[in-house]
């Protein structure tokens, strides 16, 4: 169950936002054992980030929380498709983007409760 929070700091569209939840959401199939129907996504835009200077090129941060710790070559595939889809939708370059990915094995969905 991965929840993804991509920070950016430009502006995004109502439809950027989609395309690029939708992207984020599609491409966790990248991961296996992972699928679009059980992973959060949240993205946010204007965030307050800074890169190497206050005045800089725009910049974002991917947060990848899941229940178990995905296989690396795995991870590195679903960071590339991440950092293509940011590049083309919200013009920011891979070499200003960071990626965090952590294991969380008390994550469940609140229907895991209920059954």
């Amino acid at each position: 169950m991965p929840y993804v929070q991509v920070r950016v700091s430009s502006s995004l569209t109502k439809d950027q936002i989609r395309t690029l939840a939708a992207e984020t959401l599609n491409s966790i199939a990248l991961i296996p054992g992972k699928t679009a129907s059980v992973t959060m996504a949240e993205i946010i835009p204007d965030c307050n980030l800074y890169f190497g200077s206050v005045d800089g090129a725009p910049c974002a941060i991917v947060d990848v929380a899941a229940n178990n710790s995905p296989d690396p070559e795995a991870l590195k595939a679903y960071s590339k498709c991440l950092c293509k889809a940011l590049g083309e939708i919200a013009g920011i370059e891979r070499s200003r983007i960071y990626i965090k990915h952590h294991a969380n094995p008390e994550w469940h969905t609140g229907k895991m409760f209920l059954e």
